[in-house]
């Protein structure tokens, strides 16, 4: 996915999953588990890694969200920024049922 403001994220996700979702997801933590919230009803299963767990100075999350057996990813030093890239990267490939 090429690199996009976190403006740009949060209104392709509001494009995506409607006016339900936060106004600023990728700001807040809490706010950015409601959108991972929009996605598990929608059929997808949601992770959350901490990859520098034992370290107290630095910060690196990993979200994931999985459905059908695709995977979506993201990383970043922020865990919200982090779910929202994930939530929209398996919003937009997701492949329309026959």
């Amino acid at each position: 996915m090429p690199e996009l403001s976190i403006k740009d994220i949060e209104t392709k996700l509001r494009s995506l999953l409607g006016e339900s979702i936060p106004t600023a997801p990728a700001n807040n933590v809490n706010e950015a588990l409601r959108v991972a919230d929009a996605l598990e009803e929608k059929g997808y299963s949601f992770g959350l890694k901490d990859l520098c767990a034992k370290s107290l100075c630095d910060t690196s999350w990993q979200a994931s969200f999985t459905m059908n057996g695709q995977d979506a990813m993201a990383e970043n030093s922020e865990a919200a920024v982090a779910i929202c890239v994930a939530a929209l990267a398996a919003l937009e490939n997701e492949t329309p049922e026959a």
